[in-house]
């Protein structure tokens, strides 16, 4: 099995021993937050041999905690063990991003598969539960702002925005994509991609020539996330027409 997962062959070792624990042992397996790749990962690995159950904690997440158990078991949302907290600080005097706020929670020495998503609008963000109060009593600033948490349901929807670029590339070849999208040179998106900075869909591509399709998510390390839209445009020397949608 694990020659179906280049890369993952790690991962797809502890999800085996999760199998394992749900249909010989009939227990009950939560997860750590995991992206959207790696909940496939744990589809694709257990099959119909168990259930499989999702939550983040927010309506349209991408990263979610997943319990794998007996397919007889019922499962209530107090079993996934999320907290979600809503941010609350002086906005007047400023606006706290995406980013001020995951560093803020790394900084405290959590782990990022204890953190689901984190929503702009309002500010929110998941975190698994048996790590809530601590992040509740230690997380008091963020940036120059003092904030306050308060503790939410599971109602807050996350709506993702974009500003819409277009470029024109050669070919949709990794490197060619990422030189494209930020501006670098050829040879610097190559070195990004082979360090392993790039993600596609979630998932490290360290291949400059990999193939990039219509709607994929590429991630680039502190540079952003962007989805790639491929028109059915072409110029007069038959280089594609692209549209870089980049997360806001």
């Amino acid at each position: 099995m694990l020659e179906h997962f280049k890369g993952d062959e790690e991962f797809v070792r502890k999800v085996l021993d999760y199998k394992t624990q749900a249909v010989d042992k009939y227990k009950i397996v939560l997860t750590k937050f995991l992206d959207p790749h790696l909940q496939n990962v744990v589809k694709s690995v257990i099959g119909a041999d168990a259930a499989v159950y999702e939550e983040g904690g927010f309506i349209n997440c991408e990263n979610k905690r997943l319990i794998i158990c007996p397919s007889f078991y019922e499962i209530e949302p107090d079993d996934f063990k999320i907290k979600v907290f809503r941010v609350e600080y002086p906005e007047k005097f400023g606006v706290l991003e995406h980013k001020d706020v995951l560093g803020a929670l790394m900084n405290l020495g959590l782990e990022r598969e204890c953190i689901g998503d984190i929503c702009k609008n309002p500010l929110a963000f998941s975190c698994a539960s048996e790590n809530a109060e601590y992040i509740r009593q230690n997380l008091k600033k963020i940036k120059r702002f003092t904030v306050n948490l308060v503790e939410e349901d599971f109602s807050i929807a996350i709506e993702n925005t974009f500003r819409k670029k277009e470029f024109v590339v050669s070919s949709l070849r990794l490197d060619k994509i990422i030189s494209a999208l930020f501006h670098l040179s050829r040879q610097k998106a190559a070195d990004a991609i082979r360090a392993g900075e790039v993600k596609v869909n979630h998932k490290n591509i360290e291949l400059i020539d990999y193939l990039c399709n219509n709607s994929d998510i590429i991630s680039f390390r502190r540079h952003g996330r962007v989805k790639l839209v491929v028109t059915d445009r072409v110029t007069r020397q038959n280089n594609q027409v692209v549209e870089g949608l980049f997360y806001l």
